[in-house]
């Protein structure tokens, strides 16, 4: 071993999260943190508009399509176990340059996502109070309530991960079923219960209006079960279970939103299909006809609370991202390579807070002052930050799934079939490359309207940024380590070791 190597491992050993902290329900209940799944009610009214009484199928085909385009970076988790996620598997098939690039670019994809929950949190309070009882909550309020979903957001990331994961657990599971329990009443005391409502041929388009709601919707709906990616270095057998958690995870997810769009179309005649699409809360307007209205404030307002501590896990990824970063040196800072008591990145935690709530602050006042305070300002806000986000998500995706090929390429000991390697490592990158290309023109190309321009604009700017920002560090031999490459080797020693054993 070189003396560079030594040191890395010696710091790293040092300085390591927390091992053998999560088990494989916490990572399943890190996957549907990452997905939502307690608010999907909440995720509809798209899935109406684009295919009306069949919106439940928008959902169902989304999920399918996500697991089967997501199959690279399932048998990335497979390799190793590593807190950088994504980038991990770009770096091993592209090398250093191309994994720092697709770092920075997920970094920046969280950045855009907290900014969304900001927004967003703060829209599903404002305007359920405002379809309620006609109240329309100041300007001030509306912030406030983005500042504590950072806020808690964040103190719950910095919790240990074996306490993070059990907190999410009971929180998950009894909301989950909190939702699910609504969802139910009000299918069973609707009188338009019907096969209609399950029979994909009856969307409004036929099936073109299912595949567009899949393709712009459905799609993106299980963007969030990258969370658990960064957990695996602190899982019990990350290996073996990240990738069980996220199939598991997702599935809960798809099966729990599906039924909620179920329980909008179906508990309204047909004719108020019209309102539930333009709301951003479609369950209030169908399912306030069975629930009084306190009752389902106390629902949003329940499903922000735990949304916020849900959101914890995503930050605690952002957090990871970084501090893998910093561990790699890329990023030259002592103070983010440093972990807390509760071995979490806390320096990592406090930057990322720092830098959303400026962008969202910024964010929010330019549209303000544009167009004024009202319910469409507080759901552009929303949209627009998602907008960005989505942009930037396609780059941190797509390029370690290409890195899936040229690694096991030169990597021979894994075993991979000629049919298995081509399928998993090029069909499946390029078709899920096209999906994205068409749902990129479809959901924001085909209609760029303000604001939604110009934070795609700030979201290629950041991109654009971050290939002369790393070109910059490859050019100066700054691109710090490879940690995820030390990882592999590791692992791989491990499965010959296990081969030679199992042999004699």
């Amino acid at each position: 071993m070189s003396e560079s190597n030594k040191t890395r491992s010696t710091d790293s050993t040092s300085k390591e999260l927390s091992k053998k902290s999560i088990s494989l329900l916490g990572l399943v209940i890190i996957s549907m943190a990452g997905t939502l799944a307690i608010i999907g009610p909440m995720e509809v009214s798209s899935f109406v508009g684009s295919a009306g009484p069949a919106a439940m199928w928008p959902v169902i085909l989304g999920f399918l399509l996500f697991i089967i385009v997501s199959l690279p970076i399932f048998e990335y988790t497979k390799f190793t176990n590593f807190a950088g996620g994504y980038y991990g598997l770009a770096e091993l098939g592209f090398g250093k340059a191309v994994g720092k690039y697709t770092a920075l670019s997920n970094y920046t994809f969280y950045i855009f996502w907290q900014v969304t929950n900001f927004f967003a949190m703060s829209a599903i309070i404002v305007d359920s109070v405002y379809l309620l009882y006609n109240y329309m909550i100041p300007i001030w309020g509306w912030l406030l309530i983005g500042v504590a979903v950072l806020i808690l957001t964040n103190v719950m990331s910095s919790l240990h991960p074996k306490i993070l994961s059990k907190v999410l657990i009971y929180i998950t599971i009894a909301t989950t079923i909190l939702v699910l329990g609504f969802v139910f009443y009000v299918i069973l005391k609707s009188p338009y219960n019907s096969a209609y409502y399950v029979n994909p041929l009856n969307s409004y388009s036929g099936f073109t209006g299912i595949a567009k709601g899949t393709a712009i919707y459905g799609f993106f709906l299980f963007v969030g079960y990258g969370s658990t990616l960064f957990y695996s270095e602190e899982a019990k057998n990350g290996r073996k279970d990240v990738w069980k958690a996220i199939y598991i995870g997702l599935g809960i997810s798809a099966l729990v939103i599906a039924l909620s769009a179920y329980s909008v179309v179906a508990t309204v005649p047909s004719s108020k299909l019209g309102a539930i699409s333009s709301s951003t809360l479609p369950e209030l307007v169908s399912w306030i006809h069975y629930i009084p209205a306190p009752a389902l404030l106390i629902l949003s307002f329940i499903v922000v609370v735990i949304s916020m501590l849900s959101f914890g896990a995503g930050a605690g990824s952002q957090s990871r991202l970084m501090w893998s970063m910093a561990r790699d040196q890329f990023i030259d800072s002592i103070k983010l390579r440093k972990l807390s008591k509760n071995k979490t990145p806390t320096n990592a935690i406090i930057l990322q807070f720092i830098v959303v709530i400026v962008f969202a602050f910024s964010a929010g006042g330019a549209l303000v002052a544009i167009y004024g305070y009202s319910i469409s300002t507080i759901t552009i806000a929303w949209f627009a930050a998602g907008a960005g986000g989505t942009v930037v998500w396609y780059f941190h995706h797509f390029i370690p799934e290409f890195g899936l090929f040229p690694y096991i390429n030169k990597h021979k000991e894994l075993k991979y079939s000629f049919a298995r390697k081509w399928i998993i490592g090029i069909v499946v990158p390029l078709g899920g490359t096209a999906l994205f290309v068409y749902t990129f023109y479809l959901g924001i190309v085909s209609d760029l309207l303000e604001p939604y321009f110009s934070f795609m604009l700030i979201a290629v700017a950041a991109l654009l940024g971050i290939v002369i920002y790393v070109t910059y560090k490859a050019k100066t031999n700054k691109l710090g380590e490879s940690t995820v490459s030390y990882m592999a080797a590791e692992a791989e020693q491990v499965e010959l070791s296990n081969d030679d054993e199992t042999d004699k």
